[in-house]
């Protein structure tokens, strides 16, 4: 239903969240974050070689998240949109939770962490001793090199030993600090500009911001495929895919996009930005969270193609990893589910602009991307560890990675609400937002 809204009827200085409307959402997301912590440090202690499978999926699985939010912005200033400014300011808070989460992130640098977890490191590592312990100076790709006389599979590793590596300038530990800097630079840019803005109210912020934007979409591309190769191709060195990058990619722009309309319908339901988010931002919305549905079938299916086509040895065993016993109907579960549900869901156009049918949805996308990357990264815990292809009683470990990591980033997002207006209310570009007919 669409309606006219001015400057006037907008109250000065936006819309404030209050924490203790919303308190009971957000003690809960707290306490869940809590217990889930505790568990974690149990679980690390105990069982350091299974939970580390655990804790990656976690942080993965919520770093998807961030990097959405990042990208929905980048995509709206860089297209010049006028209908997400409303909702502008949710995905600048998914954005700048790239911080916290490094905190999470953290444990992937420990060595105890990455020893069942990346196989080339421990040959890497092995590899550097017996470089510092030869009689006669030698690098750490020689001894590398040496080794593989023995071990025919790690001429792998010498071939890519420019990449993966850890003990050049531009080494895995490298990468990994670049990756946060990165999106923690571009967020923080453009959070800051749009906060200027409702000081002054300045359009210059606004195509400052743009150009930004368009500069740093290769940066911020590069950065998000890195780090999808390093944390999980990593986990099988001998493998590769060229869609890899792409797929995460849009696993990150769907689940996000259903977060933000997650939390728009909540916080409509508890009174907020009822003036200036109407039916017709559900539908803007649901329309691009139905694009990323078939985009990322779209992917999916071209990867798993080009891989079944070429039927390369190294290529084609992440495939039959998980079409191994129980993993067989978890893959046939998210052809249906992470596809055909969510696509025959919001092929209607009243379903989209109907907010009990939206939250719905979008619930089920967010426990979809759950099981996308949770079969993205489990699969390889039991045959790393030589146990078989399902660990007994290790998906406890999984859900209270999930509840410290997800658990604690979701209650301080909705936490961080609360500091800014939930909308720029100074942008130029407000009234035609809050108006949008499509």
């Amino acid at each position: 239903m669409s309606h006219h809204v001015t400057f006037n009827d907008l109250p000065q200085g936006g819309e404030k969240f209050e924490p203790a409307r919303g308190g009971k959402l957000i003690g809960a997301l707290g306490l869940v974050g809590l217990l889930g912590i505790a568990a974690s440090l149990w679980f690390f202690f105990k069982s350091t070689d299974t939970f580390a499978y655990s804790w990656l999926f976690a942080v993965f699985f919520t770093f998807t998240f961030v990097v959405g939010g990042c990208f929905w912005i980048l995509l709206h200033n860089a297209s010049n949109s006028s209908w997400g400014v409303v909702v502008r300011r949710l995905w600048e808070n998914q954005a700048c939770m790239i911080l916290a989460l490094g905190i999470f992130a953290s444990p992937l640098l420990c060595p105890q962490v990455q020893k069942p977890l990346y196989e080339w490191m421990n040959h890497h590592r092995a590899a550097a001793a017996h470089a510092a312990h030869a009689d006669h100076p030698t690098t750490v790709k020689d001894a590398l090199h040496h080794m593989s006389e023995e071990n025919p599979h790690l001429h792998v590793l010498v071939s890519k030993y420019g990449y993966l590596n850890l003990d050049t300038w531009f080494s895995w530990y490298t990468r990994f600090a670049l990756y946060f800097l990165v999106l923690w630079f571009i967020a923080r840019y453009l959070r800051g500009k749009s906060l200027q803005q409702e000081q002054d109210g300045d359009i210059r912020h606004t195509v400052r911001s743009r150009q930004f934007s368009c500069i740093v979409l290769l940066p911020f591309a590069l950065a998000v495929t890195f780090a999808a190769y390093d944390w999980l191709v990593g986990l099988d060195y001998t493998w590769f895919s060229t869609m890899w990058g792409v797929y995460i990619f849009a696993g990150c722009a769907w689940a996000s996009m259903a977060v933000t309309m997650l939390v728009v319908v909540w916080l409509r339901s508890l009174g907020y930005m009822r003036k200036v988010v109407t039916d017709e931002h559900y539908h803007l919305m649901g329309k691009l969270l139905f694009a990323f549905t078939v985009f990322w079938a779209y992917v999916a299916f071209s990867q798993f193609f080009l891989i079944w086509y070429a039927n390369v040895t190294e290529e084609t065993r992440f495939y039959l990893t998980r079409n191994t016993e129980g993993w067989r109907w978890v893959s046939i579960f998210i052809v249906v589910g992470h596809f055909v549900a969510p696509f025959l869901l919001l092929l209607s156009q009243p379903q989209k602009k109907n907010p009990v049918m939206v939250g719905l949805v979008c619930l089920w996308v967010l426990f979809m991307h759950v099981v996308d990357i949770y079969w993205n990264v489990i699969p390889e815990r039991g045959p790393s560890l030589g146990v078989g292809v399902w660990v007994p009683g290790a998906w406890v470990q999984d859900l209270a990675a999930l509840c410290a990591v997800f658990g604690t980033m979701s209650f301080l997002y909705l936490r961080g609400l609360a500091k800014y207006s939930l909308y720029p209310w100074r942008d130029p570009r407000l009234v035609e937002s809050v108006n949008v007919v499509n």
